[in-house]
C-alpha cells in the first residue's frame, strides 16, 4: 500500500516584513493551544529582549483534517493581531492546509523548521519548543552563551522542569514520571552509554547545518520524533549535550494526542497512583556489555559474548551480533571508528529495547518515588 505523500508547507506569514538573516530560529508547533500559546509567547518576550531581535521565531498552527477548527483559528487571529517586538511569524496548516489522518507533531515539527532554514546561517541553532512551555527569563541568552563558549556544539538540549498545572493528582504524576526521566538518563551516563540524553520535544536545540545532515524531523511519526532526531543526530557524528542555564518550563497536563510520552504518562499514572520504573540492574548490565566490547575491540564476537552478562548474551545473538561484529571490524579504520559504528549498531532505540528484553525476563520494573527537587 503507498503512503501518503507528506503535504507541502504553507506559506510564511508574519505581521511585519522579516529580514533576511537571523542569528537563531524557535520553531513551536500549535495544536489547539489557543490557551496555552500566548503565555509562551509573552514568556520569549519578556527575556532578554536584546537577544529576540537576532531570533525568528516560527509557529506552526497545525491540525488534522477531521479536527473541529474552533481552537485553531483563534490561535491564528490572536497572531495577526499581537502587537509584539519579537520577530513573528506562522503558518496556517488549518485553513485549506490541514494534514492527512496519518500526520502530526512530526511534520508540525519538521515544517516550522523547514520554513525557517532560508533565514539562518548554517551554524544558527534550531532551537524547538512547544506551545504550552513558557521559558525562563535567561533562556535564549543562556543558549547564544553556551554556544559561544562552545564552538564545537552541534547538537543537544537545554534544561527542563514541568509546571503543576492541574491538581494534586498531576503534580504527584509529574513528579513520578520526571524523576524517571532524570533516574534513567543518569544512570545510562553511569554505564557510559552515549546515548545518556533526555527526549523532550521542547528543549532540543541543533545547528541549521546539523539538523539537515540528520535528515530533520520525521514527519510521519504521530510521537517519538523527539528521540529519532537526537538519534539521527547522534548517528550523524553529533555529541549530545546539555546547556544547562537555558530552562523551559513544560505542562505537566494529560493528553491523548499520542500513544506515548509525558502526556500519556501522567494519565496512566493518575489511573494507577504509580509508575514503574526500569531496575538498576538493567543499566548495571547494559555498562558490562558496553564495558566488554570496548575493552576487546580487537576480539572475535565469541569471545566478547563470553564477556557479557548471561542476561544479554541471547539478545546479541538475536541481533545478529556475531556477524555484525566482523562486518564492523573490517570497515573501520581505527578502533575509534569501530567504537562508534558499535554505537550506532546498538543506537539509542536498540538500547532502549535491550533494556525492556532485561525488564521483562531477568529484573522486574519497580515502583518508583517522586522527585524531592
Amino acid at each position: 500500500m503507498a503512503k501518503t505523500p507528506i503535504p507541502a508547507t504553507a506559506p510564511l506569514q508574519s505581521s511585519r516584513p522579516l529580514k533576511t538573516r537571523y542569528k537563531a530560529l524557535i520553531a513551536i508547533p500549535s495544536c489547539n493551544e489557543f490557551e496555552n500559546l500566548p503565555e509562551t509567547i509573552d514568556s520569549l518576550e519578556k527575556a532578554a529582549p536584546c537577544d529576540y531581535g537576532e531570533t525568528l521565531i516560527i509557529v506552526n498552527v497545525n491540525q488534522r483534517a477531521s479536527m473541529d477548527r474552533q481552537n485553531n483559528l483563534a490561535t491564528l487571529d490572536w497572531l495577526k493581531g499581537y502587537k509584539t517586538s519579537l520577530n513573528l511569524a506562522w503558518l496556517d496548516h488549518v485553513n485549506g492546509a490541514a494534514y492527512p489522518e496519518k500526520f502530526g507533531v512530526g511534520l508540525a515539527r519538521h515544517q516550522a523548521c523547514y520554513r525557517g532554514l532560508p533565514f539562518i546561517v548554517n551554524k544558527a541553532p534550531i532551537i524547538s519548543l512547544d506551545a504550552d512551555s513558557p521559558v525562563n527569563e535567561t533562556y535564549l541568552h543562556a543558549i547564544f552563551s553556551y554556544l559561544k563558549e562552545n564552538p564545537e556544539f552541534e547538537a543537544g538540549h537545554v534544561n527542563f522542569q514541568h509546571r503543576h498545572c492541574g491538581n494534586e493528582a498531576a503534580k504527584h504524576a509529574i513528579g513520578l514520571y520526571e524523576n524517571h526521566l532524570h533516574q534513567h538518563r543518569q544512570r545510562l551516563k553511569e554505564a557510559n552509554s552515549p546515548h545518556a540524553w533526555y527526549a523532550i520535544g521542547s528543549t532540543i536545540v541543533c545547528t541549521k547545518n546539523a539538523y539537515i545532515k540528520a535528515g530533520g524531523y520525521n514527519c510521519r511519526r504521530l510521537a517519538g520524533e523527539d528521540f529519532y532526531l537526537l538519534q539521527q543526530l547522534s548517528k550523524t557524528g553529533c555529541k549530545i549535550l546539555m546547556i544547562e542555564r537555558a530552562f523551559v518550563y513544560p505542562s505537566d497536563r494529560i493528553s491523548d494526542r499520542v500513544p506515548f510520552g509525558t502526556g500519556k504518562a501522567v494519565g496512566e499514572i493518575i489511573e494507577s497512583g504509580t509508575w514503574l520504573t526500569y531496575h538498576h540492574d538493567c543499566y548495571r548490565d547494559l555498562g558490562r556489555v558496553l564495558s566488554a566490547v570496548q575493552q576487546n575491540l580487537g576480539e572475535a564476537p565469541e569471545d566478547i559474548l563470553a564477556k557479557v552478562p548471561t542476561s544479554c548474551r541471547d539478545w546479541l545473538r538475536l541481533r545478529d551480533f556475531s556477524d555484525t561484529w566482523p562486518k564492523l571490524q573490517a570497515n573501520s579504520r581505527d578502533d575509534e571508528m569501530l567504537l562508534n559504528r558499535f554505537h550506532e549498531w546498538l543506537d539509542a532505540f536498540q538500547t532502549l529495547k535491550l533494556i525492556h528484553h532485561l525488564s521483562e525476563n531477568y529484573y522486574p520494573r519497580m515502583a518508583l518515588a517522586p522527585s524531592t527537587s
